[in-house]
């Protein structure tokens, strides 16, 4: 297991350096921070390899893995394409989101990579949802389907500045599957920018696991 770890951790390494070399963050940034073990092996909260939540309460995925800490330029890149519209945003963080890919996901035959959906009245207004742009991205690359598999039917409270049990009361009932995607057997990759509390990647997991899923997994581009 160590030389798993060990394994994983340098082939992070390496793509940072190349990643580096193409889109070098402004020095005011500091350097792009993995996330890196020891983490939770189901959620990756940083610490104890299964996290007192975890512990007390399994989620409904296999399991949740991130790219980066959510810090310094990938932090500048997720909060400019969300919230300013910079869709040239888009393809770099698609970049780390593949790195994570590779290092923990690349093994298994997805079916499909689900992004978590956004309220249609939030989409509209942003123009997009910065989940689905990433995982587009990501599927042309990696020869995998994108799929609307579940649909937000209520807006909900912006999950920043929210404590963990407020984020779970919060989302409470907000998911549905898509009625024109059928889940049952399939092997699927949830797809967000940021993983926090997890508590959107379990309630999406969850919908996706009671309608018959074979494989849930939950990858982002950084971990808070």
């Amino acid at each position: 297991m160590d030389r798993l770890w060990t394994a994983a951790a340098g082939a992070g390494r390496l793509a940072e350096d190349l990643l580096g070399l193409v889109f070098p963050p402004r020095s005011e940034e500091g350097p792009l921070r993995e996330h890196l073990p020891p983490f939770c092996r189901r959620c990756s909260a940083p610490g104890a390899l299964l996290c007192p939540r975890c512990r007390e309460s399994p989620p409904p995925f296999l399991w949740a893995r991130a790219s980066y800490r959510y810090s310094g330029a990938v932090k500048e890149a997720v909060l400019g394409l969300k919230y300013k519209r910079q869709i040239d945003r888009v393809p770099w963080l698609a970049d780390l989101l593949e790195t994570g890919f590779r290092t923990y996901a690349a093994s298994i035959r997805w079916d499909a990579l689900v992004p978590v959906p956004l309220h249609p009245v939030r989409e509209r207004s942003r123009g997009f949802n910065q989940a689905e742009e990433i995982a587009r991205v990501l599927g042309n690359r990696q020869g995998i389907p994108v799929r609307k598999a579940l649909r937000r039917i209520r807006p909900t409270s912006a999950q920043a500045g929210l404590p963990g049990i407020e984020r779970a009361r919060n989302l409470a009932g907000a998911f549905q599957p898509q009625r024109n995607f059928d889940p049952v057997g399939k092997h699927l990759l949830l797809i967000d920018d940021v993983i926090t509390t997890g508590a959107t990647a379990r309630e999406c997991a969850a919908r996706l696991w009671e309608n018959g899923a074979g494989t849930v997994c939950v990858l982002t581009v950084a971990r808070s």
